[in-house]
């Protein structure tokens, strides 16, 4: 197999290059539970439509109390959100108005026991009767993608994850509220360098002839240096289907066609690295130590600590995948039932 990736890189296109010291990590094992799905259902992956395109700040959040999924109930959530808004923004002349639904448009959800996602609105409007005047300070999507539990009690409820756009301080501040409304907790969820590592042959892998990636798609890693500005780092780059050829021999034993699901275990992803990282040495002659993979970019995401954009629903259900898991082994760790 060392002979395959060798040659395998000796053709790959790359700027700098990095020797990577494994880890120790948690995570055992990931599926993407999905091999060659209906037609239908691929369509209805298409609902993701309305996450796509946009930078999200990612959250993970823990069960929420007292909330129940009824217009009536939802109106009242929204009224009670405004009036605290109102009572913590001081802005003059401006009034706030927010909303609660349903997003009945994602239809397909990973797992029967997902409820569907709740979206959240804030929005600003100045007192001068100016048209544009009004816009959106904060949009917020809870949503659960492939839990296995199911909800507490009738008027609780699990959507670990939490999409936002907003500014810094607003989210504080309708977080804050959102947390004293339904007694949860609501943290952010960064996208560590174990986890990035997990997140590129989750995200490169394809399933089908036609999410085979182009001849010139590349995967951009940004590396941080020790003790210099976040504003100096390290890029890596490499053709993808460089690295898809790399973890087909690693894998090729435990994913065949018989297979129902494409699973990755804890084996897979440090032979990846300790294959791919081992012969940047070689070839490179080039060893960062203690510099941290912080950023990945690919033409379908761009993921950096808890932000995120996504530009196609196939990889956006795959990484809404992993960081549901993500999100409820973080309140596993902290002693939440989730």
């Amino acid at each position: 197999m060392e002979n395959d990736v060798e040659n395998i890189l000796s053709n790959s296109d790359r700027t700098i290059h990095t020797m990577y010291t494994p880890r120790t990590r948690g995570r055992q094992q990931f599926s993407l539970g999905i091999s060659s799905a209906p037609a239908e259902e691929i369509e209805d992956i298409n609902t993701l439509q309305e996450l796509l395109n946009k930078t999200w700040t990612i959250f993970g959040v823990s069960t929420l109390f007292n909330f129940y999924q009824d217009e009536i109930c939802l109106k009242q959530y929204a009224k009670k959100l405004r009036e605290e808004i109102a009572n913590n923004l001081t802005q003059e002349d401006v009034t706030y108005n927010t909303e609660f639904c349903i997003m009945e448009n994602i239809i397909l959800r990973p797992s029967p026991m997902d409820p569907p996602p709740i979206k959240i609105e804030v929005y600003s409007e100045k007192n001068n009767n100016e048209e544009s005047s009004k816009k959106c300070i904060y949009k917020g999507i809870f949503l659960s993608w492939r839990s296995t539990k199911n909800t507490l009690t009738d008027s609780s409820i699990r959507l670990p994850l939490l999409l936002c756009r907003s500014t810094q301080g607003t989210m504080g501040i309708v977080h804050t509220i959102l947390s004293r409304m339904f007694d949860c907790m609501i943290v952010t969820l960064s996208a560590h360098e174990d986890d990035l590592l997990w997140l590129i042959p989750i995200v490169i892998i394809p399933i089908t002839k036609e999410e085979q990636p182009k001849s010139k798609d590349e995967i951009h890693m940004e590396y941080k240096i020790p003790e210099l500005p976040d504003t100096d780092t390290i890029t890596i780059k490499f053709k993808i289907l460089d690295l898809i050829k790399i973890l087909t021999v690693i894998i090729k034993d435990q994913n065949d066609e018989a297979s129902l699901e494409m699973t990755f275990n804890l084996e897979h992803i440090e032979k990846f690295r300790e294959v791919l990282y081992s012969q940047i040495l070689e070839l490179a002659g080039l060893q960062l130590g203690l510099c941290a993979l912080h950023k990945i970019h690919l033409p379908t995401l761009t993921i950096m600590e808890n932000k995120m954009k996504v530009m196609s629903a196939d990889t956006m259900n795959r990484v809404l995948l992993y960081l549901n898991e993500k999100a409820l082994d973080t309140f596993h760790t902290l002693n939440f039932e989730m």
